[in-house]
């Protein structure tokens, strides 16, 4: 008899996970290839918003026919890069600059000279080299353009960012009236955005104090900083990186600009730096504000009325049209009629938003999140205590009656405040003070 022998066989699998970096387009070398990266990808194809002449462009390659390329699009798409895809800027080679960050760049080992627009601009160290640019010519059909960039430089690592300001700038130039401006700078200060200017060091005791911690995104390195980002699975190999920032300004429409898009090294040619410019961000930059929610201490009481206002830097001829988020699809709806007005009173809670037009491909939107709450008011039993001392004062502890008057609301989403006058409670202004330990002789106090 013959006997079948059954065989189990064990298969052990061995699953491999492979971070996610970016990658990088080199082959944007001649003024040709620049123009079209410019238009398909930094604008945004069919945008007609701005319409680009005159383009230049300078960086290794024009300097000795070779390596380094310092000019070229990323994709970003499925890594922890903030953007999906845009335009870098390098001094050094773009070749180096996708993750994991394994190695320090010094790709501009030779010099190939600064930039002097950049060199010219307030707060920017001098003796720039090894300078990447594109410049192009413009005429808005808008009145603000904005767009989207993160700043990243191999300076943040070895106390490097305390004394190298290795820089960049969106100088914007105005044919008509001559005004330069540098679109690229810190929010709060209005300084060049450099490594000096940008910083938060995780090393304790700190070699230099921090400066506009806020702005700084994360470390690529494990440096006991609360960001840190592990090397081996960085989107990039550079060092550290700001958060998202925006670069903005009014404009009048029709007038002829050109801006120039720049970074350099600064002091020697060690440590490359690096712009990315997320696609499509040059545009409309219609900005409904900030959300009014609980969280974020600025909900909108029952009863009052939130007017949203989309006007600002629009230009003539532009088109409003107004939707709702329905909650049910996650799905912006228009409303019916239509509001086409450049503003939108809402009294309901919800997130709005509005799209705006300005001719065939000059579009853009923005959405804000609206918060009504209820709040109750319990009035309290008046306070009366007496003169201890004959000196015809007493001290009240108002805050005392803080549970009395908000009831079983959450204290940590209600603010109380304490008036002399109805019309200081109604504009909540000239709030009292010391309110634990409020010194009065005799007061009629508004809640």
């Amino acid at each position: 008899m013959t006997k079948n022998l059954l065989i189990l066989i064990l298969l052990f699998v061995s699953k491999s996970v492979s971070a996610q970096f970016i990658t990088v387009d080199n082959t944007i070398v001649t003024v040709a290839d620049v123009e079209e990266a410019v238009n398909e990808v930094l604008i945004g194809g069919e945008n007609s918003c701005v319409e680009i002449t005159n383009v230049s462009k300078f960086t290794g390659i024009d300097a000795r026919g070779g390596n380094p390329n310092g000019i070229g699009v990323f994709d970003g798409t499925g890594t922890n890069f903030p953007f999906e895809s845009g335009i870098i800027l390098s001094s050094g080679s773009i070749n180096t600059a996708s993750g994991p960050n394994d190695f320090n760049q010094n790709n501009g080992n030779f010099d190939w000279g600064g930039d002097a627009d950049l060199n010219a601009q307030p707060g920017i160290p001098p003796n720039t080299l090894n300078a990447s640019f594109i410049q192009f010519d413009f005429i808005p059909n808008i009145n603000a353009i904005s767009f989207n960039y993160v700043f990243l430089s191999e300076e943040y690592d070895n106390n490097f960012e305390c004394t190298f300001g290795d820089a960049f700038a969106f100088i914007l130039t105005n044919q008509v009236t001559g005004v330069v401006e540098n679109l690229a700078v810190v929010p709060t200060t209005g300084d060049p955005i450099t490594p000096l200017t940008v910083r938060d060091l995780p090393n304790d005791p700190v070699p230099c104090n921090d400066v506009n911690p806020e702005f700084f995104g994360n470390y690529n390195l494990l440096v006991g900083g609360a960001n840190d980002v592990n090397p081996d699975v960085a989107s990039t190999n550079f060092n550290g990186q700001t958060v998202v920032l925006t670069a903005q300004s009014p404009v009048v429409q029709g007038d002829p600009y050109t801006i120039n898009l720049v970074v350099a090294d600064q002091g020697d040619n060690q440590r490359d730096i690096a712009v990315m410019i997320e696609a499509g961000s040059f545009d409309l930059g219609v900005d409904l504000g900030i959300d009014f929610t609980i969280a974020g201490n600025n909900s909108v009481s029952d009863g009052d009325t939130v007017t949203l206002d989309a006007s600002e830097n629009m230009a003539d001829g532009t088109t409003f049209e107004w939707q709702f988020l329905n909650t049910a699809t996650g799905l912006f709806e228009s409303f019916v009629p239509a509001e086409t007005n450049s503003t939108l009173d809402v009294t309901v809670s919800g997130e709005y938003q509005v799209l705006i037009f300005n001719g065939p491909g000059c579009e853009g939107d923005d959405s804000v999140v609206v918060e009504f709450v209820t709040s109750t008011v319990t009035q309290p039993l008046d306070v009366i205590l007496c003169d201890e001392f004959n000196d015809g004062t007493e001290i009240f502890d108002l805050d005392a009656l803080i549970p009395v008057i908000i009831g079983a609301q959450d204290p940590l989403e209600v603010v109380v405040s304490f008036h002399l006058s109805q019309n200081d409670a109604d504009m909540d202004i000239n709030a009292l003070t010391m309110t634990n330990a409020y010194v009065s002789s005799s007061d009629e106090i508004f809640v």
